[in-house]
């Protein structure tokens, strides 16, 4: 192992950007093994070879780093490419952008806790970089809704900031006991259950040639996993 010194030296003589960029990288798997809680600047210096005093040369608070921390992993995910599916059934639709949420909170609960128990509390919160991104994550999960109300297939009576908190609501509290690292979640399941549940309230009456071709497509999909877990089996 590389002694201490010797890393540290290797940690100076690196550019600025390089710099900030193993520190927000050490910090992360600092906050993944301790949670927000438990975060400590002191080890993440300990990690990336450098001093606390450096850290708080780009940071100016522990607090600031956990934000650039969270706008980073935003931004990351943000920009990954998001299949949306704009034709099929709006029930497969909305399960897959349920789904790609969820999967946002699974991949990192440590920061996850953070923006719900710190961020959003905070009275400057609308003002943050992070509040702009959490509205995109929002945006992109309800332009399925949009979409089929548009269509003709979501009712029209029940306002959209409702239905938002309706599909928001049920995934926070489905992923909650997780988060406070008290049990587990199925990605798969919670976007099916979740689904039923939130098109359950605001489809909107239709045509029964509709229904049939909504069931017909639903029968197509369950057939084609029984098919793949026979296969399985075999």
């Amino acid at each position: 192992m590389q002694p201490k010194p010797a890393l540290r030296a290797a940690a100076r003589r690196l550019p600025r950007d390089q710099r900030v960029a193993v520190i927000l990288q050490t910090a992360r798997s600092v906050l993944r093994d301790r949670g927000f809680e438990q975060f400590l600047t002191s080890e993440v210096a300990e990690r990336c070879g450098t001093s606390e005093a450096t850290i708080y040369k780009y940071f100016p608070t522990k607090r600031d780093l956990l934000i650039k921390l969270t706008e980073d992993w935003f931004e990351e995910f943000l920009t990954e490419d998001y299949p949306a599916r704009t034709s099929g059934p709006l029930r497969d639709r909305l399960y897959h952008a349920i789904w790609w949420a969820l999967s946002f909170i699974r991949r990192e609960p440590a920061l996850s806790r953070f923006v719900l128990m710190e961020l959003r509390a905070d009275p400057a919160y609308r003002t943050m970089r992070i509040y702009l991104q959490n509205r995109e994550v929002v945006a992109r999960v309800m332009s399925v809704v949009e979409d089929g109300r548009a269509k003709g297939l979501v009712r029209t009576d029940i306002p959209l900031r409702l239905m938002r908190d309706m599909v928001f609501g049920a995934i926070e509290h489905q992923t909650w006991a997780y988060l406070r690292r008290e049990g587990d979640f199925s990605v798969d399941d919670s976007a099916d259950w979740i689904t039923d549940v939130i098109l359950g309230g605001i489809m909107a009456p239709q045509p029964e040639g509709e229904h049939l071709s909504e069931a017909v497509a639903m029968l197509e999909k369950v057939t084609a996993s029984l098919k793949k877990q026979v296969g399985a089996k075999r």
